[in-house]
């Protein structure tokens, strides 16, 4: 089994030429994962976690953060502001429990407010896939609002496969080939 060395560290550039460092979450990012659920509106919020959430609780952030790097990876996004790295997002997946599913991983995102629309979704997501495809993961599932556009979008503008399939609540469920 290939893992994921949480020395992952890469550079990339947002659209506006400033440079993001995409890195594995480590367990001492509790106070960063914290601190950046406020700089979501409630709007973001909801769109990630699906229901209306404030803060995270003490279970969640050990859950967010402790984390295996193989059925469990997440992936910090930050912004080089006056010599200073800004955390401006987070992609995470998390591989299917389902032994139906043994190949599928959901994934999620949340980026600053102030952040979104220069491209760290997509980051995320590409880089994501290139450590989900080493672990022979065939599939991301995702449920996303169908008024969340930003993420639509960056799904929809991935290069993968997709499929999209509204469930009984009306929310998207989104299934990204990656094969």
């Amino acid at each position: 089994m290939k893992t994921m060395s949480d020395t992952y560290l890469v550079e990339d550039r947002l659209r506006d030429g400033r440079t993001v460092k995409i890195r594995a979450v480590r367990s001492e990012d509790k106070p960063i994962l914290q601190e950046g659920m406020h700089h979501l509106s409630p709007r973001s919020l909801y769109f990630r976690f699906l229901t209306p959430k404030r803060e995270l609780t003490e279970k969640e952030l050990v859950y967010f953060t402790d984390i295996d790097l193989f059925h469990h990876v997440a992936l910090l996004a930050s912004v080089r502001e006056n010599g200073i790295d800004i955390p401006a997002g987070v992609g995470r997946y998390v591989m299917s429990n389902n032994p139906a599913l043994p190949l599928s991983a959901d994934i999620a995102f949340a980026v600053s407010d102030e952040y979104q629309g220069l491209g760290i979704g997509t980051m995320l997501l590409r880089h994501l896939t290139t450590i989900a495809r080493d672990a022979g993961i065939l599939e991301f599932t995702a449920l996303v609002l169908p008024d969340n556009k930003k993420m639509l979008h960056v799904f929809r503008h991935s290069g993968l496969p997709i499929k999209e399939i509204v469930n009984s609540v009306g929310v998207l469920e989104i299934v990204l080939s990656l094969q």
